[in-house]
């Protein structure tokens, strides 16, 4: 049912994978009851996924998402947050990342969420 319980996801080294949640199969699931997927994830890194496109098609809350590591993932564009995906406050949600053109082609889902996510990556050299 959407990993009610997984806490820490990694993808890395994955040549075809072009997204984490495929949405067809989701909504089946979804259509069953009010199910957020990944609601204690804590952290995801997202490693060497050159086709990975998609994690989730829209925002999620993400209520205890911690930190979001990403590396190698050219085609991933879209983050699947809002302005209060994660934790908030001095522990809230860090996106880090090694390279800086990719952190350019985010596209956020609005000024609010790029707003409040832009302070608090980190590029790691």
């Amino acid at each position: 049912m959407l990993a009610p319980n997984l806490r820490y996801l990694e993808v890395n080294n994955v040549d075809d994978l072009e997204e984490i949640i495929n949405k067809e199969k989701a909504c089946q699931v979804e259509n069953s009851g009010n199910i957020l997927p990944l609601p204690k994830l804590i952290k995801l890194h997202l490693q060497l996924a050159p086709k990975l496109k998609n994690i989730y098609w829209s925002p999620l809350p993400f209520p205890c998402l911690q930190k979001i590591y990403v590396y190698r993932c050219p085609n991933l564009k879209k983050l699947p947050l809002y302005s209060k995906s994660g934790k908030h406050g001095e522990n809230g949600l860090i996106i880090t990342y090694k390279e800086k053109e990719w952190i350019e082609g985010v596209e956020w889902e609005d000024e609010a969420t790029k707003t409040r996510f832009l302070s608090s990556c980190q590029l790691k050299v």
